[in-house]
């Protein structure tokens, strides 16, 4: 495998990202948005999983759906994400 030096196996040139970037105006809302829904759904799995055993499965779907919500604010806050596969083309 040759090549130049700071290339990958495809040939191409590694770029120098920051490691956190923050997303433009538009992005910040829909992050902020969906961080305050992450909130709401971890905090009502919480209030389910406290009241009874019986209503672990609804606590449950409202933790995913909190993680999910939360993941999808991290994404929204730090830009959007970059669709990239690794592969050569």
């Amino acid at each position: 495998m040759g090549g130049a030096p700071g290339a990958d196996a495809c040939g191409h040139e590694e770029a120098r990202e920051p490691l956190l970037t923050v997303g433009d105006g538009p992005l910040l809302w829909r992050g902020a948005a969906l961080g305050g829904l992450a909130a709401v759904l971890g905090a009502g799995a919480v209030k389910l999983a406290k009241a009874s055993v019986l209503l672990a499965p609804g606590a449950a779907v409202l933790g995913l759906g909190a993680v999910l919500a939360g993941w999808a604010a991290l994404v929204h806050l730090t830009g959007g994400e970059r669709f990239d596969d690794g592969g050569c083309d």
